[in-house]
């Protein structure tokens, strides 16, 4: 029979050796998830890191694309035109880029609401606040909740502090969850109207292809619509460079009826039934047109599991270079 004092003290040993193990054991498992964490997290900022340079050479890319597109176009694009909206996939290591043309020279540019130039003091524009109305009703919105929008928006950029009918300024803002301010600018971005007291998600959903903002330049002072490339849904612009001489069911009508390829003159429009009638003053000629001026570049990174989706905005003039305006990230 073992003697018991042995027989102690290899149990002791034994429990010691074992809690060595343990020990030991819990310190690899915890050197193991700390290392899978620490790559896991290096990858992730690899990944990311690389998404970003991806991002910046889709910017070059695409201003060097949209260069070569518009010249190729000669600046007048169709709705035919071939790439526009549509979706151009360059392949990368592990990922891709999907690059989307789009025309936004008829979309309203909300910014005209004000005067002033860059650091004045911006006071409401009448006459673009009831075109701004006309395009708002044309989009399906009442009179009363239209009016309501467009001062709201005007007063959130004017330099006053005394709001407009059914708008709102730093008093109705002060109330809000976290309460803020009245800009006092124009919009640096279309996001922007998620703070403006009535453009909730669903207006500003309706109003996705009809309104933009951009800053105010001297194209802007010259550019007209590109019949060619205008939408149903921005018929409302149409009404109003007519003069509101015809409505806007017949400038949907209108505009769905473009012939192929589009009209190829201004002679050549007016000569539709429902031009034809129009007193030639009621025409603003001036407004209406074929050259694109403005173009939204819309680039889809994914790279690995992650995307990045970057918005460009771009502005073109013929003999000259494609200027970038803004850019921001999307969602």
């Amino acid at each position: 029979m073992m003697p018991r004092r042995f027989s102690s003290q290899s149990g002791a040993a034994l429990i010691t050796v074992l809690m060595i193990v343990a020990a030991i054991s819990v310190v690899a498992v915890g050197l193991n998830s700390a290392v899978t964490s620490a790559t896991q997290r290096a990858r992730l900022l690899d990944s990311q890191a690389q998404l970003r340079l991806y991002a910046v050479a889709a910017e070059a890319a695409a201003q060097q694309r949209l260069g070569a597109f518009m010249q190729d176009q000669n600046g007048r694009l169709s709705a035919e035109a071939p790439g526009l909206g549509e979706a151009q996939i360059v392949p990368i290591p592990e990922g891709e880029i999907a690059v989307i043309i789009n025309d936004v020279t008829n979309c309203y540019n909300v910014n005209q609401l004000v005067t002033g130039g860059d650091g004045a003091s911006h006071t409401a524009d009448s006459d673009a606040i009831a075109e701004y109305v006309a395009v708002l009703e044309a989009a399906s919105f009442d009179r009363v909740e239209a009016e309501a929008l467009a001062n709201a928006l005007v007063d959130w950029m004017d330099a006053n502090n005394v709001p407009g009918l059914n708008g709102a300024e730093d008093s109705y803002y002060s109330g809000e969850i976290p309460s803020y301010r009245t800009s006092g600018q124009r919009l640096a971005n279309i996001s922007e109207l998620a703070a403006v007291r009535g453009y909730s998600r669903d207006v500003r959903v309706r109003l996705s292809d009809i309104v933009c903002a951009r800053p105010i330049g001297a194209v802007d002072a010259i550019a007209s619509l590109n019949l060619n490339t205008i939408k149903p849904e921005q018929a409302g612009q149409l009404v109003n460079a007519l003069s509101g001489a015809i409505d806007v069911d017949e400038a949907r009508r209108l505009i769905e009826a473009r012939p192929l390829g589009g009209w190829p003159d201004i002679e050549t429009f007016v000569l539709e039934p429902a031009i034809a009638n129009i007193a030639p003053e009621a025409r603003k000629l001036d407004r209406l047109g074929f050259v694109t001026t403005h173009i939204e570049v819309l680039t889809k990174v994914s790279y690995r599991q992650d995307m990045m989706i970057m918005s460009f905005h771009f502005e073109t003039q013929a003999g000259q270079q494609v200027r970038l305006l803004s850019r921001r990230r999307v969602g």
